[in-house]
């Protein structure tokens, strides 16, 4: 069975799912492009510019979640399934728009 699944682990699944629902619910054309890892709490989609990646950083209690993705790198130990979403689409957008990187 998988190890992830504990008190953490649950509630680690139920914030990525959550971050999936936002972000299909904002930019329906991302339906069928997240991949979501069950076996580690992570989601990621490709953009024309790379893939956007939200994950825990640890699988502890208190582990840092982390958005990365062209023109964004944001670490957040206690976020929103709104406050993730929020980061993967700026990403997602600047990709579509061809904005340049954040150095």
């Amino acid at each position: 069975m998988n190890e992830l699944i504990t008190d953490t682990g649950i509630s680690d699944l139920l914030l990525i799912f959550s971050v999936t629902s936002h972000l299909i619910a904002m930019r329906p054309e991302l339906d069928g492009q997240i991949a979501v890892d069950d076996d580690r709490p992570r989601l990621s989609f490709l953009t024309p510019r790379g893939a956007v990646v939200v994950a825990k950083s640890e699988c502890t209690r208190g582990g840092t979640w982390t958005v990365s993705g062209p023109g964004i790198g944001v670490k957040s130990p206690r976020p929103s399934p709104a406050e993730l979403s929020a980061a993967a689409l700026v990403s997602y957008e600047r990709a579509r728009s061809g904005a340049p990187r954040a150095a």
